[in-house]
């Protein structure tokens, strides 16, 4: 899998988490949490990255702004960018979650190759 695929998943599951009224909707909660390793992971890479490539004063330290964000020149921008969207494209190891109540699931089709277990119903494209 990658990053780009995985940080799509957990912007879809949010999507449908609602207050998790339903047993599904529950069960996609626990489905973002058993996530929560990777995309921790990943978090912490797009956080080095930035670190990286931030400005930096005559004494190293790293400048920020008034909001505390760290600046950056044109030059290391543009390196900033490059790499965020080589980590977005890099491939991780993961293993399917075993989904063993698979009640309620198969409308989540965006859940395919993430979890195993489910048949999923895919949506109806609709011609243009």
């Amino acid at each position: 899998m990658k990053y780009s695929d995985l940080f799509v998943l957990t912007q879809n599951i949010k999507l449908n988490l609602g207050n998790q009224e339903t047993k599904a909707q529950k069960k996609l909660l626990k489905i973002y949490e058993k996530l929560k390793p990777y995309l921790d992971e990943y978090q912490a890479q797009i956080d080095e990255i930035r670190l990286d490539f931030a400005s930096i004063d005559d004494k190293g330290n790293v400048i920020v702004d008034e909001k505390g964000n760290y600046k950056y020149s044109k030059e290391e921008l543009k390196k900033f960018n490059k790499a965020f969207k080589e980590l977005e494209a890099k491939e991780f190891d993961y293993k399917p979650i075993e989904v063993i109540n698979k009640e309620g699931l198969a409308p989540y089709w965006f859940l395919e190759g993430w979890v195993s277990g489910v048949e999923f119903e895919k949506p109806q494209e609709e011609e243009l």
